[in-house]
């Protein structure tokens, strides 16, 4: 992707490494600004410092068993 290709805001497109859908991050975005930062924080043992980011379904399902809310969708890779 060339940086004409990148949005103004700093978003990138993206695929969930768990669903495959495609998604626009801000995880490289300066000043951070991503809409993934407005969602509860995963649990640790949820999260994979090698791993890539999630999209917004995935990572709300993966967030909801540590707010205490039954899991939304299928099975979640680990």
């Amino acid at each position: 992707m060339t940086a004409s290709a990148v949005p103004a805001t700093g978003m990138k497109s993206a695929r969930c490494p768990r669903c495959g859908n495609s998604f626009d991050c801000g995880r490289n975005t300066e000043p951070f600004d991503c809409w993934c930062k407005s969602l509860p924080a995963l649990p640790a043992n949820e999260i994979d410092p090698r791993g890539r980011c999630l999209c917004p379904e995935c990572l709300v399902a993966a967030a909801a068993p540590a707010a205490g809310a039954p899991p939304k969708g299928g099975n979640l890779l680990r």
